[in-house]
Formats: C-alpha cells, sequence, structure tokens
C-alpha cells in the first residue's frame, strides 16, 4: 500500500511538465463507414468538453494498442484519453413494403482514460425510413453497405436510390453526432486529467498486464530512486500476474472440457515459482472427468476456490481458452466489466450456424463463471467485432441451477 501513495509523489517529481499543460488531449477515431464530415463534427463534439483539445487518431484495437502507441511513447505524442465512435455496416436491418424501407442499427461509443485505464462502452440503438418511389428492391440489395458509397465516393447504385440513400445517411448521421452530443454531457471521458504515466503503470499492473506496465515505466524514466523501487515491486507482483494467466488458462481448458490442454497448462503454472501448490491440487483433483458440457463438483469446486481471486488478465485468459475448448472458435477480444463479460469472436456467426450447443455451452459457463467472480448476477454475450450486434447471450446467478442461454 505504501508504494501506492508514493505514485503521486513521484509523478509530481517526474511529470510535472504534463499536469501543468492547460488542457487535456483526447484522440477520437471511428471504425466504420462514417463521412469525413460526421468525423469531422464528431471530433468538433469533443472539443468543445471543457479544457479539452480534441485530435483525430487511426483508433487503436484495444487497451494494449492504445498504452503502446499513446502512452509509451514521446511526450510530444502522447495523449490523455481516447474517444472512439464504430459504426458497423453488418449491423443494418433493412425491411421494406410497397412504399417504405426502414432501416435500423447501431452506434458504439469508446472511451478509455489513459492514466486509470477506465473504459465506458455506450450503445445507441437508430432508425430511419425511406419512402420508396420506384425500384423497391434495390434497397435490399446491398444494405451492408448503406454509408460505404458517401464515405468512399464510389457510386454503385442507381440514380433514384443514391439519391435514397444519400438523404437516409445525411439524416442518420445527424442523429450520431447529436447522440454523441447527448453522451458527452454525463460521460466519464470529462473527468480525464492530464496522463500520469505512474498512475498508468499501476493500473497496467493491476490488470496483470506486465508487458505493457514495465513499457511504461521505463518511458517515466528510471533514473529516479523511487522509480526504481516502485519497478521491482511491479515486477514481483507481474511474475505472480505471468503465474495467475496459466492458472487462468489451466481453469479454462478444465471448464471447456479439454483435459488434456488443462493438464499441461496446470503443470505449466506448477512449474512457476509464484505457483501456489493448494490451488493446483484443488484443479488436479477435477481431472479425469469425460470432456461434455456438464460440470460436475469437483471441477465446480476447483473454479469456487480459484476464480474469485484471479486478476483481470487472468480472468480473461480463463475465458478465452473456455471459449476455444467449448466451440473451436478464437476470442479475440474479451472485454470484461464488473457482471459482464463480452467475447469479441468473429468465427462466431458461421460457427453458431453449425455448432450452437458448443457456444451456447460456452457462454453459459462464461455467465457463470463472472458470477463467480463478482459474487453477483452476471451476464455473457458473443458478438462478431466489438461494436457488432450481440449474436448470443447468456445470464446467470448464484441463485440459479444452471445458467440463462439465448438469442438477443
Amino acid at each position: 500500500m505504501k508504494w501506492r501513495v508514493s505514485i503521486a509523489v513521484i509523478a509530481a517529481i517526474c511529470l510535472g511538465a504534463a499536469a501543468a499543460r492547460a488542457e487535456v488531449v483526447i484522440g477520437v477515431g471511428a471504425v466504420g463507414p462514417i463521412s469525413p464530415g460526421a468525423e469531422n463534427e464528431i471530433v468538433q463534439e469533443v472539443g468543445a468538453l471543457p479544457g479539452v483539445h480534441a485530435t483525430w487518431i487511426q483508433p487503436p484495437s484495444d487497451v494494449d494498442d492504445a498504452v503502446k502507441r499513446f502512452v509509451a511513447v514521446d511526450a510530444r505524442d502522447r495523449l490523455d484519453g481516447i474517444v472512439v465512435v464504430s459504426l458497423p455496416p453488418d449491423s443494418f436491418q433493412v425491411q421494406q413494403d410497397s412504399s417504405e424501407a426502414r432501416f435500423t442499427g447501431h452506434y458504439e461509443i469508446w472511451t478509455l482514460n489513459l492514466s486509470t485505464l477506465g473504459e465506458d462502452h455506450h450503445q445507441f440503438t437508430f432508425s430511419d425510413t425511406e419512402t420508396v418511389v420506384s425500384g423497391p428492391a434495390s434497397f435490399l440489395s446491398i444494405p451492408a453497405q448503406l454509408f460505404v458509397e458517401r464515405a468512399t465516393g464510389q457510386k454503385v447504385l442507381s440514380t433514384n436510390s443514391w439519391q435514397a440513400y444519400e438523404a437516409i445517411q445525411t439524416r442518420v448521421e445527424a442523429k450520431l453526432v447529436a447522440a454523441t452530443r447527448l453522451y458527452l454531457t454525463t460521460a466519464s471521458i470529462r473527468d480525464t486529467q492530464p496522463l500520469n504515466l505512474l498512475t498508468c503503470a499501476q493500473a497496467l499492473v493491476d490488470r496483470g498486464d506486465s508487458d505493457a506496465a514495465l513499457l511504461v515505466f521505463k518511458t517515466a524514466g528510471v533514473d529516479n530512486p523511487e522509480v526504481r523501487r516502485l519497478m521491482a515491486a511491479a515486477e514481483e507482483r507481474l511474475k505472480r500476474a505471468k503465474a495467475e494467466a496459466l492458472l487462468g488458462q489451466a481453469l479454462g481448458a478444465l471448464a471447456g472440457g479439454d483435459q488434456p490442454e488443462a493438464g499441461i497448462l496446470l503443470a505449466a503454472y506448477e512449474r512457476t515459482p509464484a505457483s501456489e501448490p493448494a490451488r493446483a491440487a484443488e484443479i488436479r483433483a477435477a481431472l479425469g472427468r469425460g470432456a461434455d458440457h456438464a460440470m460436475d463438483p469437483a471441477e465446480r469446486r476447483a473454479l469456487a476456490a480459484s476464480v474469485p481471486s484471479l486478476d483481470q488478465s487472468a480472468f480473461v485468459a480463463m475465458v478465452s481458452e473456455l471459449f476455444q475448448a467449448e466451440t473451436g472458435a478464437k476470442a479475440d477480444q474479451v472485454i470484461l466489466a464488473d457482471r459482464d463479460v463480452v467475447i469479441v469472436a468473429k468465427e462466431a456467426g458461421p460457427g453458431m450456424k453449425k455448432h450452437l450447443d458448443d457456444f451456447a455451452a460456452a457462454l453459459g459457463k462464461a455467465a457463470y463463471l463472472t458470477s463467480l467472480r463478482c459474487n453477483c448476477d452476471a451476464g455473457a454475450a458473443v458478438v462478431p467485432d466489438p461494436a457488432g450486434e450481440t449474436l448470443l447471450r447468456a445470464r446467470y446467478a448464484p441463485s440459479f441451477a444452471k445458467p440463462e442461454v439465448g438469442l438477443p
């Protein structure tokens, strides 16, 4: 605890210049076919926040990418926070009758405070309609390319349809800008402070992200003896985090029914100096059952004994391993909140068409494990990309006999 308190003191010495800045710098990026005009308006909305200078960026893929690109870099290239807006073309739904075409879709805003690594994900659903004068079938031909034409400047529709889509995009993008403005009135990104490298490094340590944490510590400078001491303390913590990640993977393989892989990962965990024999023994006692979707009492005991104390990185590793063991599909990203976990998997859509039971079992177990972690009602979802539509959803509460899984 003492070394955490020291962070503020060292930050004042090492980062005084950054703290003296009159305004924070927030990078704004977009994913999906949003037109340059709408992008510029969104940047202006973020820049209108008190004490904020907004600048356009290529959006990072995740928190680690953001830290490496905007924190552990030259001071001139650092940011204090990030806002990324997403508009996935495949989220659009199109319906039409003889006189009208109706469009619905969703729009997501992701914010990240680069000092605390506090994240927020917020999604808006929007809709619009357009009267169909001629050629109604053309509205259904390329719904996934609703915005692509104006964003790219490539005209691929007939004149009448092009004009209709142009009108729709103008109205929908006005809604996106308005939704952004509404969200920013209470968004946590308003509380962003000038970047504090040591606070960021501590947040990475707490997440169990060893490589990024040490990179940020080194960026802060190792000439100061106190910073070196903090790095040494963090390195010990991060050694334990690497062991925890192996433990999480072993638990994920166990929950997913991959007995051989669980045994291999458990052995790797036991070889680490930071391993705990008692926790390993619980898992080893659960090995040996058949590979199926059901959890036996020994497995539940092993999970209940270890999951609540896993750090964020280890929990993410466990869910990723579980998902792959159950479904054979790779989790591209696991987004963890207090009571929910979202599994991002590009392979999920095609995979669910062939093996829906496997995906349902994996998602139900993910909700169960999240409930174990927080000792609360919890949820899990699988999406094809961070801003994509939910493909499958699960719920679990401590009072449930088994998870509830269904379509959103």
